[in-house]
């Protein structure tokens, strides 16, 4: 029955001839990755930390049991499962190993589910980011790369996780070591999903005498979004607990945070983090490369522009 509905929707699209393929590929590029992270960031060093701290976990929750569900359910890809469905060109870059559930569904959900759980009183924001969701399911299924049970897990994912991460944040703000004890099940769950990605059987189907999916590459990459959620959780308590910095600063301040931060942070992960991992081609090279990224923009960055802030840099507005 999904199969079916993507088929049809792909006849939609051939019989529009494709004229909707950019928009949704666009749809699906913001996504992932710091199309989400380096406007959360920007509300973390600019506005309201607490806030903040609920996009990047629950953005880091989702993509964590994302892993966990990929690597468990290890579902192929529509067009595997069915040859009649045909993939628009252009998202078969971002629509490599397994299906279930949707990593881009996943991620956006999560991120928009904490959006919404911090900034609940405005209402344009809900209404922002439930489009936002609704139109990253809806292009996932348009580009013919996932199912619709595909997207509506990777939906709840999303939002359970969001919901859990707004619930254990208030937890935070009530009990005055609950940071650790949260950050120590954490660390042993991303220890355990590690070990089981790494050891677990995958499946070894082969098409013409070529792996369907390798499972040596999966496992590569299912180090990954642990290793971006190991990041975040670590650079919320380590903020948390050692930096405090705050938010204050004038406008050319704000300014100036924003744009070299979120330059550096691209920079740092698309000229370092993408080119190391590919060069080495090993999981734990991966996770950790992947966890420097928030990490380092969630501790050593405020540290720093917070000490050149300390003499007088862009002190007037």
């Amino acid at each position: 029955m999904d199969l079916d509905f993507l088929y049809g929707l792909q006849s939609f699209r051939e019989s529009i001839g494709g004229s909707l393929d950019n928009f949704f590929l666009f749809i699906s590029l913001i996504a992932v990755d710091y199309f989400l992270m380096v406007p959360a960031l920007i509300i973390y060093w600019n506005f309201n930390k607490r806030k903040a701290s609920n996009l990047l976990c629950s953005y880091g929750t989702s993509i964590f049991f994302g892993a966990f569900f990929k690597a468990t359910f290890c579902v192929y890809r529509p067009w595997v499962r069915d040859p009649r469905i045909k993939p628009v060109q252009g998202a078969l870059g971002a629509a490599s190993g397994y299906s279930f559930p949707s990593g881009h569904v996943s991620s956006t959900s999560g991120f928009y589910g904490g959006m919404i759980a911090a900034f609940k009183k405005y209402w344009w924001v809900i209404v922002f980011g439930t489009i936002m969701v609704l139109l990253t399911m809806f292009s996932r299924l348009y580009l013919g790369v996932h199912t619709p049970q595909d997207v509506l897990v990777a939906c709840v994912v999303g939002a359970a996780s969001s919901v859990l991460v707004a619930f254990l944040l208030n937890v935070c703000d009530r009990y005055k070591n609950a940071d650790i004890i949260i950050y120590i099940i954490a660390t042993f769950l991303v220890v355990g999903l590690l070990i089981y990605i790494s050891l677990k059987n995958y499946p070894l189907d082969y098409v013409d005498g070529k792996l369907i999916v390798d499972p040596k590459k999966m496992t590569v990459d299912g180090f990954k979004d642990p290793g971006v959620f190991f990041g975040i959780m670590t650079g919320w308590f380590i903020e948390r607990r050692f930096i405090k910095f705050d938010t204050n600063g004038t406008t050319a301040q704000k300014i100036a945070r924003a744009v070299i931060g979120g330059f550096l942070y691209i920079a740092w992960e698309t000229l370092l983090v993408g080119p190391l991992g590919k060069l080495a081609g090993i999981g734990v090279v991966h996770f950790f490369l992947k966890m420097s990224t928030p990490l380092i923009f969630m501790t050593l960055y405020p540290l720093i522009f917070k000490k050149i802030e300390s003499k007088g840099f862009l002190a007037k507005n």
